[in-house]
């Protein structure tokens, strides 16, 4: 019988060098700069228990899970991020005046204005 440990591992994203995770389920290292995890330092101090119980309350610990499945509703990026949700529809607004700004900026320097 093959030990698992002697199994060749394959990265979950080979494609990005930084990824450390291996395997499946969600990742719980917090030092991996993907980690949903590592936004929220006190974590280290929990006991395990309580680390278990965040992980599973969220529905990814990876930022590369949650782009690649893409879109969110707000109330869903709220659960992730541990923020409420009008705090999310803030950033959303500011995040699209941002861009709406950004365009504009394009437009003049194309347009040669």
């Amino acid at each position: 019988m093959n030990d698992p440990d002697s199994l060749p591992r394959e990265k979950r994203y080979p494609a990005v060098a930084e990824c450390t995770w291996y395997g499946q389920g969600r990742c719980v290292n917090v030092e991996c700069r993907y980690s949903l995890l590592q936004e929220r330092p006190q974590v280290t101090s929990w006991d395990l228990d309580d680390f278990l119980e965040l992980v599973d309350a969220l529905p990814s610990t990876c930022t590369l899970d949650l782009a690649a499945r893409g879109g969110m509703r707000l109330e869903e990026v709220a659960m992730v991020m541990g923020l409420p949700r009008p705090r999310v529809e803030q950033y959303e607004i500011a995040a699209l005046r941002k861009l709406a700004k950004s365009r504009d900026l394009r437009k003049i320097r194309w347009d040669g204005h």
